[in-house]
Formats: C-alpha cells, structure tokens, sequence
C-alpha cells in the first residue's frame, strides 16, 4: 500500500513538473513568424530587472530589430568584434590581451563580453542606416533656440550635494545602486558637498551630466568602484552660448537620434503581426 503511495506521489510530482516545464518553455508571443516563449520573457525581467510589461515590450522590440537586421543585410562577423575590442583597448592605454584579464580579475566572461560588444556593433550599424536619411545638420537659430530651451543643461553650479557610494567590488556596488535602502556588504556611504572648482573636470561633467535623483556611472578609483548619488545642484549658473556651442550641438543631436529610432521602431511594431498565444 504504502508502495503504491509512493509511486502514485512520484507519477504525480513527475508530471506537474513536466507540466511547469512545458509552461515556461512555451510560446507566449509571435511576433511576425519569429516566437517569443515565456522562458525569454522571465529571463529577460531578470537579467534587466524590468517589470513584466517592459520585458515583453522590450523582447518585441528585439524581435523587430533582428528582422530589420536582416532586411538590411547588417552583419557583425569575427574579425569586426576582435577589431573593435583592440580599439577599446587602445583607448584605455591597453592591448586586447591586458583587456581580457582585466576583465577576468572583474568576474567579467570573455565569450559573454564578445557577445555585448557584438550586440552593441549591430546597433550601431543599424541606427546608422536608419538615421543616414532622417537628420538634417540644425541652424545656427535652431541651436541657441535648444540652449535657451534648456539653459539648465548649460550651466555649472557652485557646489553639488551627493552621497558617495564606494566599495572593492563593482558587484556589490551594484547592488547597492539596485537596492539603495538595502546595507550592502562590504559598500559604504558618505554624504559630502562637492565643490565644482575642487574637482577635476572628468568628475564635474560626471556629475553635472546626472540628473537629480539618480546615480552616476561606477568609475573606478584607486582600486574602488565608486558611484554618486546626485542629491542637489547648489546655485547654477549658465555657461555662455559660445563656449558650450559643441555640447548644445551633441546633445540636440542625440535627442534628435532618439527620436526618429523611437519613431523608426513605432512605425515597425505599427505593422508588425503581433499574436499573444499565452498572457505572460
């Protein structure tokens, strides 16, 4: 009796965990012929931290992106991803050799990192060919128009107030910037007032380009990994229109980019198939 019990348990257990399998590795969207499971979609809230709207917005996304790779006949083949790894490289005073330890000593996954690099040159190709037609250079009226439009971009402050976060390991730290409530292991905190004419240059655009309420990039520092949290700009004033005529010029491009891949990628998702088989 107590045989059969076991047995029917097993067969029970067995199934149910066939069943949640096929669940995950199910298909929950299709997005123009191309699938997208349920499995994709979990692993991509949890390698992004995305809620699970976003994560599906973004996997179809990705989707549409593949197809226009595709379309355009944009590839990325060996030699292009060890190419640009030796320019990242040389950049940072370094050979692809240097590069690759460095990143070993990080924890980083050379195979992965190719990967990342692969991905970001596919993206750049294509929004070079989505954007060689759709950018026209700006007026000189256009520009100081943008400057006064957003003067508070252009200007430097007397003193910033941050909180510094510093650890030895750029994991933890990241952690702490994910959770910044949470005590983090070996990740420590200190309040401070930054004044602009104390800090070097990299530092100051570092901060002054973080919006309000937000962290900073982690830099490394004498053999830390630090990140600010910008609480507050103290008594901003405007640069001049001709000395940051480069900087108005980049930053009406970029938002200029954003725009016309944001309306390249509605337009695309407009005319896709998009059949959801199962609500993830």
């Amino acid at each position: 009796m107590i045989s059969k019990l076991r047995t029917a348990l097993f067969t029970l257990f067995f199934t149910f965990t066939v069943a949640q399998a096929g669940l995950v590795d199910a298909i929950s969207i299709i997005v123009d012929d191309q699938p997208i499971t349920l499995y994709e979609i979990y692993k991509t809230e949890q390698r992004l931290g995305l809620p699970k709207k976003k994560a599906v917005e973004y996997m179809i996304k990705q989707k549409l992106r593949d197809e226009e790779l595709k379309r355009l006949g944009i590839q990325v083949d060996e030699f292009d991803v060890n190419d640009e790894i030796e320019k990242i490289a040389r950049k940072n005073g370094i050979d692809s050799l240097e590069l690759r330890t460095l990143m070993a000593k990080r924890g980083v996954d050379w195979d992965e990192y190719k990967k990342q690099v692969k991905e970001k040159l596919l993206q750049e190709r294509l929004y070079e060919r989505i954007l060689s037609t759709k950018i026209q250079p700006p007026s000189e009226e256009t520009l100081k128009e943008y400057y006064r439009l957003h003067i508070d971009e252009f200007s430097i402050p007397e003193a910033i107030e941050v909180i510094q976060y510093s650890a030895p390991d750029r994991r933890a730290l990241a952690e702490a910037i994910k959770n910044p409530m949470a005590e983090v292991p070996g990740v420590t905190r200190q309040a401070q007032t930054v004044r602009s004419d104390r800090i070097n240059r990299q530092l100051l655009f570092l901060l002054t380009q973080t919006p309000k309420g937000k962290f900073t990039q982690i830099v490394p520092v004498q053999g830390q990994f630090v990140a600010f949290y910008v609480q507050d700009f103290i008594n901003p004033r405007p640069i001049p229109y001709e000395q940051v005529k480069q900087q108005v010029y980049m930053k009406w491009m970029e938002e200029k980019r954003k725009e016309a891949i944001a309306s390249h990628f509605k337009k695309l998702r407009a005319a896709a198939n998009i059949v959801v088989l199962r609500a993830p």
